[in-house]
């Protein structure tokens, strides 16, 4: 297949996907803004009626914080607030509940949707010059070393808003690894190989934390009778089954532009051939990128590449999952979430056909990227107080349950008993999220590699995407490609360590 042609599928598929009609299929009770007592009744459901358009299941936690954020709110009644987010399912499915969220509270929110870099850039330059720009600010976990100290801790907004903190929040009630790698700074490496808490403050609440996990076309090894590799020779094996270019379709897909993609998916064969890309002592961090482990990692990724889509080259997970979702890989290692898309017949052309399994395992073990994000309120922010009700509604355990409904964009949720709810458990049971029960095996089995933030980790993030998609696309060995990460990591403060 030509260059030229396979530029022409690539951006014809997009296309297509880009075009889908999105629709809102759902189911339940809610109460409606205009009717009811004003003020807050605990456990009160008494507003509650059927809404035609929206008719998903609301848990009577979400209702009763509706309830009280009715009675509450009166005061930000035409108040406009701005989130600036990533263009990712769980802000779009918020994003989706927005015109409920408006009825009871009175307040506009503008919603800034955009893709992973561009959001970086856009609260970068926000924070940089202290600008009110934005009252609300999506944060990854890589990146909080650089907020922090921009953002206004939950704790402080509680006790200063006494009157504007629900009285049910549970602070305590987010997953272990969300508030470890995307709510604290300095981070608390909770897995191996560091099992150590650093002390950091929570800056923001978890948002999502989705892993990577093996998507497989299940159909095609259903039609072949076979059951996905376990290991990472075994992987490559599966790749080669279904490579078939001249019928439009690759052994796999990666997400290798310098990008931070490319980095995250480094991480799942990185530490699954026992390496690591910072040692951390007493003195800070410091960079173990040249290592034997680390470059035999790297030479298992590259060798994925002759049975993967030449499109991967220019890819991030945005673009991977449109690989995924148009047919043209049988196999990938993507971020959870991605489920919402690719299993969707609204967006996928290949819907019902993937199903999920944990990582292929390396000398080390089978290790899966986590790759979470949390939301604060920024400190320049011109409404802190309507900030902080949009906050605590959108982090809720019942708004959770709800966006999880939602037929097109779901995430993981960051709250431990979501698990339980039987309406989730349901789902799970039925394949819809059956993601769900695969990462929340990951996340037991402690088989979790996370990137470190820390202040310098922007520049450090480039040049490792830098080099290893230079690798990848053939400019440097593996060797060579670590050995210059390596090096120019170490220039980039004129020494080798790295403080929190």
């Amino acid at each position: 297949m030509s260059a030229s042609r396979r530029r022409f599928l690539k951006y014809a598929a997009a296309a297509a996907v880009a075009g889908a009609a999105t629709t809102l299929g759902s189911q339940y009770l809610l109460p409606t803004p205009g009717s009811g007592p004003s003020t807050y009744t605990p456990n009160s459901t008494s507003t509650t009626t059927r809404n035609t358009t929206d008719k998903r299941y609301r848990p009577p936690e979400y209702l009763d914080f509706m309830n009280w954020l009715k009675g509450v709110s009166k005061p930000y009644a035409g108040k406009r607030i701005v989130a600036a987010l990533e263009l990712e399912a769980a802000p779009l499915a918020l994003q989706k509940l927005d015109p409920e969220y408006l009825s009871y509270s009175g307040t506009y929110v503008g919603y800034e949707l955009s893709p992973f870099i561009q959001n970086l850039v856009n609260t970068t330059l926000a924070i940089s010059t202290r600008a009110p720009t934005y009252d609300i600010m999506n944060v990854d976990g890589s990146n909080l070393a650089t907020f922090a100290q921009h953002l206004i801790p939950p704790q402080e907004l509680a006790q200063k808003y006494p009157n504007l903190t629900y009285p049910n929040l549970d602070m305590n009630g987010f997953a272990g690894a969300g508030v470890a790698f995307s709510g604290k700074y300095p981070q608390d490496l909770i897995f191996p190989p560091y099992n150590k808490e650093l002390g950091g403050s929570l800056f923001e609440f978890p948002q999502d934390m989705p892993v990577m996990l093996r998507f497989y076309r299940k159909d095609l090894f259903d039609k072949e009778g076979i059951t996905p590799g376990k290991t990472w020779d075994e992987y490559l094996e599966d790749l080669k089954m279904f490579d078939d270019p001249n019928k439009g379709i690759f052994g796999g897909g990666s997400m290798t532009l310098s990008h931070p993609s490319i980095i995250f998916e480094y991480l799942n064969h990185l530490h699954s051939f026992g390496g690591k890309i910072w040692e951390l002592d007493d003195k800070g961090l410091r960079c173990t990128l040249n290592t034997p482990e680390a470059v035999a990692a790297l030479e298992n990724f590259i060798r994925l590449k002759n049975y993967s889509d030449p499109a991967s080259a220019s890819s991030t997970w945005a673009e991977l999952g449109i690989l995924m979702a148009v047919g043209r890989v049988a196999n990938a290692i993507q971020w959870a979430d991605y489920a919402s898309v690719v299993n969707n017949p609204v967006q996928s052309l290949t819907a019902g056909k993937w199903d999920y399994t944990i990582n292929p395992s390396g000398p080390s073990g089978s290790f899966s990227t986590f790759g979470g994000a949390g939301v604060g309120i920024s400190r320049y922010s011109r409404n802190p107080e309507a900030a902080w009700l949009w906050l605590q509604w959108a982090t809720a355990f019942g708004t959770q349950i709800v966006t999880l409904q939602d037929p097109i964009h779901y995430s993981t949720p960051t709250r431990s008993k979501v698990y339980d709810d039987p309406t989730v458990q349901a789902d799970v049971k039925s394949g819809r999220l059956k993601y769900l029960k695969v990462t929340q095996d990951i996340l037991a089995s402690n088989k979790v590699a996370t990137l470190i933030t820390f202040p310098a980790w922007q520049l450090a993030r480039v040049q490792i995407g830098d080099v290893l998609s230079r690798c990848w696309n053939g400019g440097l060995t593996p060797r060579d490609a670590l050995k210059l990460g390596q090096e120019n990591i170490d220039k980039i403060q004129g020494g080798p360590v790295f403080s929190f």
